[in-house]
């Protein structure tokens, strides 16, 4: 089976056969943005609405949890047969779970794309002079955070304990990084506490962009994310068993 056609199955059968992932890429991060945009509209001034603060945070949480969906699509229990079938027709086993990797990023590509165009073209939110550079960014949160979900997946060897991981870690950090209400929320402490969540800091190189014109922040979070993402596909490579993932 060629490497493409590998694709085009994940995609056809992994994701646009599945509600629950298609739900979750293209309903999920509106509806979210919009119940927190008008619930808490009375609770912004300064120039700076409800809905630009959550049009911009939201879709960093659904980026980090990214990779969930990927490790439903590598270890989930009716994925196990055409993974079998899969692993005879290629030379490089790997192969199996870099396609779904691949898919599910071209998938969120389309998803991103999709919310933002429709919160610029309906809540007029502020994504900078140059929204690209803020999609790139989102972009690659989701293809980072795709390869830490296969890479957990394959060493745990376990798509439940992988998934508990991640939605535990995730969510803490959210709460810590300003992603569901502002830091100053959270107190003296909360704020302290902040300084150690990774995603305040992600948070605040794409407001600095969006507001200030300051690339740096997004620039950094492009660098680390793409190292560590190429560490963990490395990583991934050197534990992945095939037998682990057809029976």
């Amino acid at each position: 089976m060629k490497k493409w056609n590998l694709i085009k199955f994940d995609i056809s059968y992994n994701i646009a056969k599945k509600p629950v992932i298609l739900v979750y890429l293209f309903v999920f991060p509106f509806l979210i943005f919009a119940l927190l945009g008008y619930l808490t509209t009375a609770n912004f001034s300064g120039g700076i609405s409800s809905f630009d603060y959550y049009g911009l945070t939201i879709i960093i949480y659904f980026q980090l949890t990214m990779g969930t969906m990927v490790s439903n699509m590598i270890m989930e229990e009716n994925v196990k047969l055409p993974n079998m079938r899969i692993a005879y027709s290629l030379e490089d086993e790997n192969y199996i779970y870099i396609s779904k990797i691949i898919a599910l990023t071209l998938a969120n590509a389309i998803s991103i794309g999709v919310y933002m165009l429709l919160l610029m073209g309906i809540y007029h939110v502020n994504f900078g002079t140059n929204p690209l550079m803020v999609y790139i960014t989102y972009m690659i949160l989701g293809f980072f955070s795709t390869c830490l979900g296969a890479t957990l997946c394959i060493g745990l060897k376990d798509e439940s304990a992988c998934n508990n991981i991640l939605g535990v870690v995730q969510i803490i950090l959210c709460i810590f990084g300003g992603i569901f209400f502002p830091i100053t929320y959270l107190g003296k402490i909360g704020i302290f506490l902040s300084n150690f969540s990774i995603v305040k800091w992600i948070n605040f190189g794409i407001g600095s962009y969006v507001y200030g014109q300051n690339i740096k922040g997004q620039l950094i979070v492009w660098v680390f994310s793409l190292l560590l993402a190429v560490l963990l596909l490395f990583a991934a490579r050197k534990m992945f068993k095939i037998q682990l993932f057809i029976h």
